[in-house]
């Protein structure tokens, strides 16, 4: 069954917020982030809490791929090897991605994941919360699941809040748990707290 598009405000503000991302030339800038290389790397680096051997993995909305090639290399620090891919409904961040991952150019796909199939599951998958409209989270998490992890994979869901306006990260856990999905494991970070992440594993 064809399922029905995303609404045109929604895709009109992922239009906006892409080129709002090519405004900048900084790679913690061009990925949305505001607030300097240490805490990008201490409310970033959390996401790896659910990260517990090698693996692929794939960053739902990747942007320009920086924020997955950090957690490559922080990964590797702690003797973790992931293997990168990433999605991206903009073509312009897609290409930025490919160049900052040589040799994996065919690794990166054009697509919004509320309608794309990957052409393969992966272990890891990363998507934040507001990759779709509130209104569709669960259909979108259900959805991840059925065709984007593998049986025995693990569905990442993060959130990101803002301390300049005291604003506090959605409980992604809850957005799991709404979902009909087990709540595996969860963090923090920050008082907000402005990093909250939750997973799932496939089969539970």
């Amino acid at each position: 069954m064809k399922r029905p598009p995303l609404p045109n405000e929604f895709l009109n503000d992922l239009q906006q917020l892409q080129e709002a991302y090519l405004s900048h030339s900084d790679p913690i800038k061009q990925s949305g982030f505001h607030g300097g290389e240490a805490r990008w790397r201490s409310e970033r680096e959390v996401i790896l809490k659910a990260v517990d051997k090698d693996g692929d993995f794939l960053d739902v909305g990747c942007a320009n791929g920086y924020l997955l090639e950090c957690l490559v290399d922080w990964a590797d620090e702690k003797g973790i090897t992931i293997r990168p891919f990433g999605v991206d409904q903009g073509a312009n961040l897609i290409a930025l991605a490919q160049k900052r991952f040589p040799n994996h150019e065919s690794q990166f796909w054009v697509g919004n994941a509320w309608d794309w199939i990957p052409p393969r599951k992966f272990h890891y998958v990363y998507t934040l919360a507001d990759n779709v409209p509130e209104a569709l989270i669960n259909d979108y998490l259900l959805r991840l699941m059925q065709h984007y992890v593998t049986t025995d994979g693990i569905l990442i869901v993060g959130a990101y809040g803002s301390n300049s306006k005291k604003q506090p990260a959605v409980n992604v856990a809850d957005s799991l748990t709404d979902a009909g999905l087990h709540v595996d494991g969860q963090a923090t970070c920050g008082e907000l707290p402005v990093t909250h992440v939750a997973w799932t594993r496939a089969g539970q």
